[in-house]
């Protein structure tokens, strides 16, 4: 078997393809291994901030990146009748992410207070000292119901919409989820919202997938070689 044999049945054209996509192939498997670098510095930065105590709004909003970090607020009557139940579901239970509006200036913040399956049954004002996770607000998806307002049907979260609702102007870029445990706040019938980051790490898996495709076509490029020798020899 000689080298110039090899070589006069490699198809040219299918080479220059080979090369190219076993380059991108690997490309996109490095990439992945500097996201799952990103993911991992990303998840400890949050395991920190989870044992970090709280601080006020107004200071960890006034800094770069305050997402999903633990922030208090001033006291805050929450009204029964100031409360927004906007659909949601916790391990296909279906429900309600019960929302409400706190003072902070310049704009109040809106407060999701928790997870409910049905109307909480709160009669008169109460009083709490809220502290909880600073989470930006998500926009809608394309399959996302669009909030009946004036119905007080909702499916996401709009400030605009809600403030008006709440008769309070609510800031636009972050809500607060309420810590229960950290609030002492004891309310019958509301689940713990969720307080950390859901930051999945299959970064690892995604560039050994590339890095599997690319070497698998090397293999299958060989083989596509090896049958044209085989048909070149006399």
């Amino acid at each position: 078997m000689r080298v110039a044999d090899i070589w006069q049945a490699v198809p040219r054209g299918m080479l220059v393809a080979v090369v190219i996509a076993f380059t991108l192939l690997n490309g996109l498997g490095i990439w992945q291994l500097e996201r799952l670098k990103w993911k991992e510095d990303l998840i400890a930065d949050m395991a920190r901030s989870e044992s970090a105590p709280p601080v006020p709004a107004e200071t960890l909003l006034a800094q770069v990146k305050p997402d999903w970090r633990s922030a208090s607020l001033p006291v805050c009557d929450i009204q029964p009748d100031r409360l927004i139940y906007m659909h949601s579901e916790v391990g296909g239970t279906p429900g309600y992410r019960v929302l409400t509006a706190c003072p902070l200036a310049p704009q109040a913040m809106l407060v999701d207070l928790g997870f409910a399956t049905q109307k909480l049954p709160l009669i008169m004002p109460l009083s709490l000292t809220p502290v909880g996770r600073v989470r930006p607000f998500e926009k809608p998806g394309m399959v996302t119901p669009v909030n009946r307002t004036a119905e007080n049907d909702w499916y996401w979260r709009s400030a605009q919409d809600m403030g008006q609702a709440l008769k309070m102007p609510l800031r636009g870029d972050y809500f607060l989820v309420l810590d229960l445990a950290a609030t002492k706040a004891d309310i019958a019938g509301l689940q713990q919202g969720r307080l950390t980051a859901p930051l999945p790490n299959r970064h690892f898996e995604y560039a050994l997938t590339w890095f599997g495709l690319g070497w698998a076509l090397l293999g299958v490029f060989g083989s596509v070689i090896y049958q044209r020798y085989k048909k070149a020899k006399p």
